[in-house]
């Protein structure tokens, strides 16, 4: 006890004779909180190795339930269809949607674009970006639903403006299938859907003969990418909103 009580009082002796070097360390020290918890959890937390099945089978609509879970349901929607289970897959852990993107914002949760690419290629899926300002964009995100594969969804939800994440399973003439955690039965959309709402669109398939498409530096770097386009695509469309 007297032991630590003398170092307790060396450590405020320290801190007072170096008061400015000290609020840098502890600063420091906070802001490496959220990467070392992202460094834990994507490459030493262990899961499964198993692969997807060539094609989805059925999907299944999940009942969100809490704020700030849509990615992983969207997510988990996916996996089931490709046969995979999400919870073996660990799949809210890894998305890190419990995790503070910026530690002194408790609205900073969530699925964000980085961990996304990151999970979904280390599960041996590949995974691309739409380009949103193509002309041909809605054309080309049927031609992917037509393929058999889904999209997964960043929207501006229309009932409140709102970011979502949501799952599109297949192309229905000019419209598409949305499956949306906030809703019990699937909808469709059609394209004003894309130009309104759509952030991102993420085209998912299973990675050819069953090996990782790109390494999970290389995905987190894709991610950080279109998550600044999916920023610069928010601005657009607030834009648009003011007009």
């Amino acid at each position: 006890m007297i032991k630590l009580k003398n170092a307790s009082l060396w450590l405020y002796r320290w801190v007072m004779r170096h008061k400015v070097l000290s609020l840098v360390l502890v600063v420091a020290g906070m802001l490496s909180i959220t990467p070392i918890v992202i460094i834990t959890r994507t490459w030493f937390i262990v899961h499964t190795d198993r692969r997807p099945t060539d094609r989805a089978g059925a999907y299944t609509l999940e009942k969100q339930t809490e704020g700030f879970t849509c990615g992983v349901h969207a997510l988990s929607t996916v996996y089931h269809a490709y046969g995979l289970s999400p919870e073996a897959e660990l799949i809210r852990w890894r998305l890190g949607v419990d995790t503070k993107a910026v530690f002194y914002l408790s609205d900073s949760t969530g699925a964000l674009h980085p961990d996304l690419w990151m999970v979904l290629a280390q599960d041996f899926f590949e995974v691309d970006a739409l380009d949103l300002n193509a002309a041909s964009a809605w054309a080309d995100l049927h031609a992917h639903l037509a393929t058999g594969h889904p999209a997964i969804l960043l929207i501006k939800r229309r009932e409140n403006g709102n970011l979502h994440w949501v799952v599109a399973t297949r192309s229905l003439g000019n419209e598409i299938e949305i499956y949306d955690s906030l809703f019990a039965d699937p909808y469709t959309e059609s394209p004003e859907f894309l130009t309104d709402h759509i952030i991102s669109a993420v085209m998912v398939r299973p990675a050819a003969d069953g090996k990782q498409a790109m390494s999970s530096i290389d995905a987190h770097l894709a991610g950080m990418s279109e998550l600044d386009q999916a920023r610069k695509r928010i601005s657009a469309l607030e834009s648009l909103d003011k007009e």
